[in-house]
């Protein structure tokens, strides 16, 4: 939707009222937002200072610079990650259920609204039980994920603690370009050694960028 001179704040929360908040475009979204709860009043609905951040999911990637142009104080600042934070749990699924709702498709596809759009690489381990269903989920490395600082003990450490019958790790290439490095592909196969080993099932490696994801999986890189 164009928005133009004529539209105001009044409309667009006339138009909720009328038609759901789904009416509004993510644009309209924020300027309702940012001016009315925010208190931010120099933003309208027609400001250009609201186009480079019309996609929502780049507010839970804002850094603190970048929301106190907008917000102005520390405390609202506080309050908007606070909302983004509300705002994803509600999203986010309750539940993975791996081979029942979920394949490895549906976890690359909610990690990519996860992690993928994540500046610095992270690894997220995700433990599940004998019938598939999630046990427990963590960030279990920052930084630059290669041989030095990504071990295996470390990941099976955290599922012996919850007794998981079966893991799956997930990563995120910053660059968006999901392809398998070397050194991705090292860990993986040392994962897929040690879990014969440990006798905890390594069900798959997934990484993911901002758009798409690649399962060492389905590749056939696991087998």
């Amino acid at each position: 939707m164009t928005l133009t001179n004529k539209i105001t704040i009044q409309e667009l929360i006339k138009r909720v009222q009328k038609f759901g908040a789904e009416s509004l475009s993510d644009h309209e979204v924020l300027a309702v937002i940012f001016r009315e709860v925010f208190g931010n009043k120099k933003i309208n609905p027609k400001t250009a200072e609201l186009d480079e951040y019309s996609d929502l999911r780049q507010l839970k990637y804002f850094s603190d610079e970048e929301w106190k142009c907008l917000l102005k104080s520390k405390e609202n600042v506080a309050y908007a990650k606070v909302l983004c934070e509300f705002a994803q749990r509600l999203e986010r699924r309750p539940k993975l259920t791996l081979g029942k709702i979920y394949s490895s498709q549906g976890i690359g596809e909610q990690m990519i609204d996860e992690i993928g759009m994540f500046e610095q690489e992270v690894l997220v381990v995700i433990l599940l039980d004998t019938k598939n269903q999630v046990l427990a989920r963590k960030i279990i490395f920052k930084g630059t994920l290669d041989a030095a600082t990504v071990h295996p003990r470390e990941i099976f450490k955290f599922a012996f603690r919850y007794s998981a019958a079966c893991l799956i790790i997930v990563h995120n290439h910053p660059s968006g370009v999901t392809t398998p490095s070397e050194n991705d592909l090292k860990l993986t196969k040392r994962m897929e050694h040690s879990s014969k080993i440990l006798g905890v099932a390594f069900l798959d490696h997934i990484i993911v960028g901002s758009t798409s994801y690649f399962s060492m999986r389905e590749e056939k890189i696991i087998h």
